[in-house]
């Protein structure tokens, strides 16, 4: 190979590799819809953390199932809306509860995705304990 030849080469070589070290660090496209499909999922169970507190505000009480309150909100998103699989809610306490979801990059969520709860990474839910 030719001195002039080889400065090209080297040059498209490094390209080559740092492309492929960003899709790797970055996850690619693919990873890129999965953290938007959390977000989604996110920004759901955000709807009905403000949903259920505001049932255990008028009521004194965090609802024992989700279902539309005139006072607190009839449009709830009660089901992921890629997977169709249903949210998982259950009381806790008398104001307190767990909204879960099935994410698919739960090592990026943290405790301060939704306010005032605590991540519970290991069940993809957020705990919701109000005194």
């Amino acid at each position: 190979m030719e001195r002039d030849a080889l400065a090209p080469v080297i040059i498209g070589a490094v390209v080559v590799l740092a492309i492929a070290a960003g899709l790797t660090i970055t996850g690619g496209p693919t990873s890129a819809r999965a953290e938007k499909r959390d977000l989604a999922r996110l920004a759901d169970l955000r709807v009905l953390a403000s949903f259920a507190r505001c049932v255990a505000d008028i009521t004194g009480s965090a609802p024992t199932k989700l279902a539309p309150m005139g006072d607190c909100g009839t449009d709830l998103p009660l089901t992921d809306r890629t997977t169709d699989a249903p949210y998982r809610y259950e009381a806790l306490t008398a104001k307190g509860f767990l909204l879960c979801a099935d994410f698919e990059r739960p090592g990026l969520i943290t405790n301060f995705d939704i306010a005032g709860a605590v991540w519970q990474h290991d069940q993809g839910c957020f705990a919701f304990t109000q005194p």
